[in-house]
């Protein structure tokens, strides 16, 4: 079975668009039982970070068998020098098995969900954008790799990049978190286009899942609240039901390596992260 792939994005940074899709990802596993694949397509690997103790993250890239998502973008490495032998060939890594290219972060086994990483690395701003069909090798490797999975959810940067790119081509669609101030949503038009352009020069059709509300302080600012309830008269549906606040709580989480429903079971943002996980299940299903 092929799974569902959805891309969070937004051009802007700093709009909680990690730590919606990480929590997500978890809820998803935790929750809802389901089998989750999590991208991290980020050069900044926010989401690696998240998931992953320094630790353990250490021990997977610096195993040679095992992969980051650099190796699928550039799956050849270059050959140890032997100067008796001359230049090793470069070694292969476009055939990879997706469990060297990802780590185990949730699964609990007896038929219940799972969670795994592809982590990112620094090292993806390596890539040359000139390489032939770059951008389409991720949409292959999914392809080709990630069958049993129900979803598979890709952390974007927040650029338009060639990362951006990948992830679009191996979308079926995308969630916009999107933090309710004037500059955030004058960008929102912006991604709008470029999406409709780009998938219209590949000939495919990516879906919008959705707008989600990210960063909203509380007690809630007029402005905020203004935002807020314009832009669920002009998108109306489009808007999902339930926001994330700001909280400490979140933070915190990020340094435990925990989703926000399990580091602080009873709090605020612990039960908006479970409703917005409720209302993706509902607009993907």
């Amino acid at each position: 079975m092929a799974p569902q792939v959805v891309s969070f994005m937004n051009m802007k940074g700093g709009v909680g668009k990690t730590t919606l899709a990480v929590n997500v990802a978890y809820a998803l596993a935790h929750v809802h039982s389901k089998k989750i694949l999590v991208v991290d397509g980020d050069p900044q690997f926010n989401a690696t970070q998240y998931l992953l103790e320094d630790e353990a993250y250490l021990e997977h890239v610096n195993d040679e068998k095992k992969g980051t998502i650099r190796d699928i973008f550039v799956p050849r490495r270059p050959g140890k020098i032997n100067t008796v032998k001359g230049l090793a060939k470069p070694t292969n890594r476009s055939k990879m098995a997706l469990t060297d290219c990802s780590v185990s972060v949730y699964n609990p086994g007896q038929n219940r969900g799972k969670l795994d990483l592809i982590p990112s690395t620094l090292q993806l701003m390596d890539i040359e954008t000139s390489s032939r069909s770059t951008e389409q090798k991720l949409a292959n490797y999914l392809k080709e790799k990630a069958n049993g999975y129900d979803y598979v959810i890709i952390d974007c940067p927040p650029t338009i990049s060639i990362f951006t790119q990948a992830a679009i081509l191996a979308s079926d669609k995308y969630l916009v978190p999107i933090k309710p101030d004037p500059l955030s949503v004058l960008g929102l038009p912006l991604l709008e286009r470029w999406l409709a352009d780009y998938t219209e020069d590949a000939g495919i059709e990516v879906e919008q899942l959705g707008l989600v509300f990210s960063m909203v302080r509380g007690p809630m600012p007029q402005a905020m609240r203004e935002v807020m309830d314009e832009l669920r008269a002009a998108r109306q549906d489009t808007v999902f039901a339930e926001h994330l606040s700001v909280s400490t709580h979140v933070a915190r989480s990020v340094q435990s390596h925990e989703p926000i429903f399990i580091y602080k079971r009873n709090s605020k943002p612990a039960d908006q992260i479970l409703k917005i996980t409720g209302e993706f299940l509902k607009r993907t299903e």
